[in-house]
């Protein structure tokens, strides 16, 4: 059964940045089951390790490595075909943070996120354990400073806390019982290179240990099995399916959803894509509450604005705008990741996404042929109707339409030079572009 043009505009927008109109059409002869394994299918995106940046500290200055990562980063969400490889990447990193400004090695924080990318949607017991030994996350959450008889209970509080959990869940005696557990996971000397994780059995507490009401002696890694594969999996899989459904569908979602997801989450061998799968095909994801749920964060609102432009990071350097919009890539605010919505929308957020439209439009206008170049050719509803599918714009509101309408009219009533690029500058600031 075919699917609704605004079902699959929908889709690859929350999965992934956007759609164009020419990518949206052809998918509509898809029934819904068959598009969303269609998406959820990221065989078919280059290898992560294509064009990765040269992030060698003796070999490039701060900002060269910088810009490297950001670049590639932004490059792979703008370009491969399956998006949602690179979305789910950005969810994980608001889920399992590590700073750039604490671990303060670039190709430590472009590993975690390549770990994002090629185990986000598979086992999330093999995603966790992973991201538990990682240097970056073991600097990040002090575990490289864990020791016998002198536990930091920084990384053991924050995985229950922060990511497998939420509160109520854990006491703290499992706190103190899982620091212990997590003794001795460390890294190599402070000066090597390249810093690696190095299990240290001298500073690894072996002694008895009571976690969540079983005395044992406990390891790290058990302490994440315990979690995801034993008695608290339901408690985990309800915790991540929430936190999952409110970056891609809406915030707070009811209980019987979470219930859902976490049935799909057990029932698909705890893996990411088989909740991914179950969120998408979920009747609500489809509902009236979902689809002007979700604000755009300014990595999602700099990656949909190359897209509908045709323009590359080299061409508008996004990693200039996005921390002024209030998203610094690679660097979450602290350990609790990013907020939503409310959280995207100030004046000072306002007025830097001016800016990088501004400078979107010049750029999109100085190249052949210009972006929207002939709209003086047009009629007025022409040219707004253009302009707004030029950007994804399928079902603006009457508002929207109509003071693009009459900036049009201004336009054309005095001179009309400056009508292609006000319609792209405005049409980038419209309240429907800033909505995922």
């Amino acid at each position: 059964m075919p699917t609704a043009f605004s079902d699959v505009a929908h889709l690859l927008r929350r999965s992934g940045f956007g759609g164009l109109r020419s990518e949206i059409e052809p998918l509509t002869a898809m029934d819904w089951p068959d598009l969303v394994d269609h998406v959820l299918d990221v065989s078919v995106n280059p290898p992560v390790t294509n064009s990765v940046p040269n992030l060698n500290k003796n070999q490039t200055s701060w900002s060269d490595r910088y810009i490297g990562m950001t670049h590639y980063w932004f490059e792979r969400a703008r370009t491969v075909p399956r998006p949602v490889q690179e979305k789910m990447a950005l969810f994980w990193h608001g889920l399992l943070c590590s700073g750039l400004d604490k671990v303060n090695e670039h190709y430590l924080m472009f590993d975690q996120i390549q770990l994002f990318r090629t185990k986000g949607m598979g086992n999330l017991v093999e995603l966790y354990q992973e991201m538990a030994v990682q240097p970056a996350m073991l600097l990040y959450l002090d575990n490289a400073d864990n020791e016998k008889g002198s536990p930091n209970e920084n990384f053991a509080r924050e995985l229950m806390e922060l990511f497998l959990l939420g509160q109520g869940h854990y006491t703290e005696d499992d706190v103190q019982a899982s620091a212990r557990a997590w003794t001795g996971y460390g890294l190599n000397r402070w000066d090597s290179v390249p810093r690696l994780h190095v299990f240290d059995s001298s500073e690894h507490d072996n002694g008895q240990k009571t976690f969540m009401g079983v005395t044992q002696n406990w390891n790290g890694p058990q302490i994440i099995d315990h979690i995801l594969s034993g008695p608290k999996q339901r408690d985990a899989a309800r915790f991540i399916g929430a936190k999952m459904w409110s970056f891609f569908a809406y915030p707070n979602p009811e209980p019987a959803v979470v219930e859902a997801l976490a049935d799909a989450l057990i029932g698909g061998g705890m893996r990411a894509d088989a909740l991914l799968r179950a969120i998408f095909m979920h009747p609500n994801f489809l509902a009236p509450q979902a689809r002007n749920a979700l604000v755009r964060t300014p990595i999602e609102y700099a990656v949909a604005a190359m897209r509908h432009t045709s323009l590359t990071s080299n061409d508008v350097h996004p990693q200039w705008y996005i921390g002024e919009m209030g998203q610094e890539m690679y660097d979450p605010p602290n350990v609790s990741g990013w907020r939503q919505n409310g959280y995207w929308i100030s004046s000072s957020a306002t007025w830097s996404k001016a800016r990088y439209a501004s400078n979107l439009r010049w750029r999109s206008l100085d190249r052949e042929p210009a972006l929207l170049g002939d709209s003086d050719q047009l009629t007025i509803a022409e040219s707004v109707t253009r302009a707004l599918d030029t950007f994804g714009i399928f079902e603006p509101s009457a508002r929207t339409r109509s003071a693009l309408e009459s900036f049009v009219t201004n336009e054309r009533a005095t001179s009309r030079w400056a009508e292609p690029s006000g319609l792209i500058f405005l049409s980038l600031l419209t309240p429907e572009f800033q909505l995922a």
